[in-house]
């Protein structure tokens, strides 16, 4: 199959649309969570009994995912299709193995992670916990198989299959939540292992079908292993330290009175809808072609796509900002104030939502500009820089949490994703000899003024958000307004955006 299936504009298109599509559903899944079970004890205990789980699989799945994807693109360049397949295999059936011992390690370390990490639960929410997370363990196999599935399909640049698969999971929930109400256990549990199950088998049949060298070996000797594991360390590390600001924010949360953890929840949902939406996007179609450029020698143009490809970010993630921070609590009433969903509950995941917000340019840029030092399969710096941010996140939730309870500690995993990003680019800067830094602030300002203008318009017009099509209407009219703004700004990533939209009517 043609690696160059989907164009870098076509990829981001395609994932763009499909993730939206996906959030759509990701976000009728959360509005009945919140409707039926509300921002209270039985949905602070499914977070915290997710975390194992997600961690664990995150490790394996996301760790290797990342390397996977430039060692498996340059070992076909360089040695063909069929050296690069018998290397996959064994990356497979090695991690089939791993993942498999973990979960049995899992079920015995359970009851005392659980406590460790909700420190302030009473007896019966740790029961219940325990009980969810029993449930949801297996999920830690089939999660660590779905992240070296979709490497896989997006070595080969193509990113609409996993991203439409993704569909069945936010269904199968979906459905068990609405069937099982009055089940948590099963509503939540059971419908969120079945919903990744059936996101793995979906992917698997696709690619045994697509590729004839798809299959699981256990050369526990094959060199692309060995460079994959060895690669995989520091990531591993870094990976952890991202679930350990997760554990972190979560004890801290635990703390504070019942519904904090679920609030801040909700929050982070809210504020991942950029991130879903154009970080992903951009980046999971960037991240093989700026491998691939790597391998080729084609610095100067790996340079210019780094560039084009944060321009475009920000073209999409500096008016999110604004309007989240603008219009936080009335995102949270029109999304979510409903059922056992109380007017309390909307003001605290508000004001967490406005802390995280603050934070939200800079952990969208650190995603991208990771990626860029994966690519050059540098894994070591992004993690140091990320122990680092670990720890001052941890320091800063301890100051925080007790003048500024939830808030503080989304202010703090804010803070720390701006000393990350800040590092990292300078870094990146100094390696690369420059990274076009005048144009990129030049075309930054203009995405600020265009994001002004909006913003503007929003503030005036901010009462009529108080109903629910007031609110649809002033985030349409305010779409609009920016994007009159930003033809009148002409931002660089715009105009490319326009000539490859114009170009596309013309044929």
């Amino acid at each position: 199959m043609n690696r160059k299936a989907e164009s870098i504009a076509k990829a981001s298109f395609v994932i763009l649309v499909v993730n939206f599509s996906s959030r759509i559903l990701g976000f009728l899944r959360e509005i009945l969570i919140a409707y039926f079970f509300g921002a209270k004890a039985i949905v602070d205990s499914f977070l915290v009994a997710n975390v194992l789980p997600t961690t664990i699989a995150g490790l394996i799945g996301g760790a290797l995912t990342t390397v996977f994807i430039p060692v498996f693109i340059e070992k076909q360049e360089k040695e063909g299709e069929e050296a690069a397949w018998e290397g996959a295999r064994s990356v497979f059936g090695v991690s089939l193995v791993y993942l498999l011992t973990m979960l049995s390690i899992s079920y015995a370390v359970a009851p005392f992670f659980i406590k460790a990490i909700a420190p302030g639960f009473t007896e019966e929410r740790l029961r219940l916990a325990l009980s969810m997370s029993n449930i949801m363990l297996p999920s830690i196999v089939f999660l660590g198989m779905l992240g070296l599935l979709t490497g896989i399909f997006n070595s080969y640049r193509l990113f609409t299959i996993p991203a439409l698969a993704g569909f069945s999971y936010n269904v199968c929930l979906i459905l068990f939540i609405v069937l099982a109400k009055d089940f948590p256990l099963i509503g939540l549990g059971l419908g969120n292992t079945m919903g990744i199950i059936t996101q793995v088998m979906i992917l698997f049949l696709i690619a045994r079908k697509t590729w004839s060298g798809w299959g699981v070996g256990f050369s526990f000797s094959h060199p692309m292993l060995k460079k994959v594991w060895r690669l995989m360390i520091p990531i591993f590390i870094g990976t952890g330290v991202g679930y350990l600001n997760l554990i972190v924010d979560r004890i801290f949360a635990s703390l504070l009175p019942e519904g904090t953890i679920s609030a801040m929840n909700f929050a982070v949902r809210i504020k991942e809808i950029p991130i879903g939406l154009f970080v992903l996007a951009i980046s999971q179609a960037v991240y093989p072609v700026t491998a691939s450029k790597l391998s080729q020698g084609k610095i100067e143009e790996f340079k210019d796509l780094f560039a084009r490809s944060l321009e475009t970010l920000w073209l999409f993630i500096i008016p999110s900002v604004a309007g989240i921070l603008i219009l936080s609590e009335e995102t949270v009433r029109f999304l979510f104030e409903r059922g056992a969903f109380t007017a309390q509950a909307t003001l605290i995941t508000a004001q967490a939502l406005f802390f995280y917000a603050l934070g939200l340019f800079f952990r969208a840029s650190l995603d991208l500009t990771a990626r860029v030092f994966y690519s050059f399969q540098d894994t070591k710096t992004p993690v140091k820089v990320g122990i680092i941010g670990l720890v001052l996140n941890i320091i800063l939730n301890a100051v925080l949490v007790r003048p500024m309870a939830h808030r503080g500690l989304a202010l703090a995993t804010s803070m720390s994703s701006i000393f990350m990003f800040v590092v990292l680019i300078e870094i990146l800067r100094r390696r690369m000899r420059g990274i076009g830094g005048r144009t990129l602030l030049k075309n930054l300002i203009k995405i600020v003024l265009a994001t002004s203008t909006m913003s503007l318009f929003v503030v005036l017009f901010k009462p009529l958000a108080q109903s629910n099509l007031g609110y649809i209407a002033l985030v349409a009219l305010g779409a609009l307004v920016y994007a009159g703004a930003v033809l009148v700004f002409k931002p660089r990533s715009a105009e490319m955006i326009l000539k490859r939209a114009l170009r596309r009517l013309h044929r």
